[in-house]
């Protein structure tokens, strides 16, 4: 475990990595979570999960072994001390963070006949778990009034398995990534199109990138709804024609109004910015890891307030904690003072 000083620095954010864990292949990271308040970080270690205390230290506190296969997806509650944890077993377990002590409270939902790919819960009342996989099908798990998990509907409609999922804040609307798999004169290409929805006040961004495994694109196109201003953008990233691993879904901080979305072997970072009358994205950053001629087995996630950036670099073997400080809070701080 090392702590780093090194700084990167753009006109909205700095970002330095704080520590490198030590994690070689064959044992995996596909998955990590970080809680509410950054203070408890979990990790996939293949079929293990480890829970480690953020703040100040990292410190390991403990680890489970629920799963027979690695674990693909790792989602905390909110308001509740539990956390999610998706499985190439098929399963998935709901699970306290302190389970030397609460041995009893473990849920196992079981439904899914192969392994699990993607996992969302409902971000207002976390009554609602959409679990996806690659047995192609999509499960909708509600929580009941008396305290039971179970599966109330199953989509069946795709052909393929299913990469991702996405479920808006405002609950109107859900929709999910897919994978298809297109037959070209004989040549069987993979082609991943994914999906988010990206949500701004009342107003939904709709994007859709597309890192595929023979990469195409090298831009993210933006849709804005009519209701807002109907417009598109195609601002570049990096990563243009790298191989890509579906896992390490995009993901935007709406309070940072900032998207992360991998592609190949870069981390691509790309700033938002609103007002009455229009819209704008740029892109800040590619962070770049050094898997040229490899798979862009980069897997990762940020935490809720875009405070730390979590990275397992397979090729490399090492789990990255990068901390983000945004300079809109370093004005805030100087206004007050």
């Amino acid at each position: 475990m090392i702590q780093q000083q090194q700084n990167n620095q753009s006109k909205y954010f700095s970002h330095k990595l704080l520590y490198s864990i030590t994690q070689k292949y064959p044992k995996h990271c596909f998955a990590q979570a970080i809680n509410n308040n950054n203070t408890l970080l979990v990790l996939g270690s293949s079929i293990v999960c480890k829970i480690i205390y953020l703040k100040n230290e990292l410190k390991q506190l403990q680890q489970t072994k629920m799963h027979k296969g690695a674990i693909s997806t790792l989602n905390f509650f909110k308001s509740r001390q539990q956390f999610i944890s998706g499985s190439y077993d098929s399963s998935i377990i709901i699970q306290p963070t302190n389970l030397l002590q609460n041995l009893k409270y473990i849920t196992k939902l079981q439904g899914h006949s192969r392994g699990i790919s993607c996992l969302v819960v409902n971000p207002n009342t976390e009554d609602l778990i959409i679990s996806g996989s690659v047995d192609k099908t999509i499960r909708f798990w509600y929580y009941s009034s008396s305290s039971n998990w179970s599966c109330s509907q199953t989509i069946n409609e795709h052909n393929d398995q299913v990469n991702g999922l996405s479920i808006n804040q405002d609950e109107i609307n859900k929709f999910y990534q897919w994978k298809d798999l297109m037959d070209n004169c004989g040549i069987l290409n993979k082609r991943f199109l994914k999906m988010v929805i990206v949500l701004h006040l009342q107003q939904q961004i709709y994007l859709h990138f597309n890192p595929v495994m023979v990469n195409i694109y090298n831009y993210i196109q933006l849709i804005i709804p009519l209701d807002y201003m109907q417009n598109q953008k195609e601002p570049q990233v990096k990563g243009v024609g790298s191989d890509c691993q579906y896992y390490f879904p995009q993901i935007y901080i709406s309070s940072r109004k900032l998207l992360l979305s991998k592609n190949g072997y870069f981390v691509n970072l790309l700033q938002f910015n609103f007002d009455s009358e229009n819209w704008d994205c740029e892109f800040i950053e590619g962070i770049e890891f050094d898997q040229r001629g490899n798979f862009g087995n980069i897997f990762g996630t940020m935490s809720d307030n875009g405070e730390y950036l979590i990275t397992w670099d397979c090729m490399a073997g090492n789990i990255e904690i990068r901390q983000f400080t945004y300079k809109n809070d370093m004005n805030d701080h100087q206004i007050i003072n």
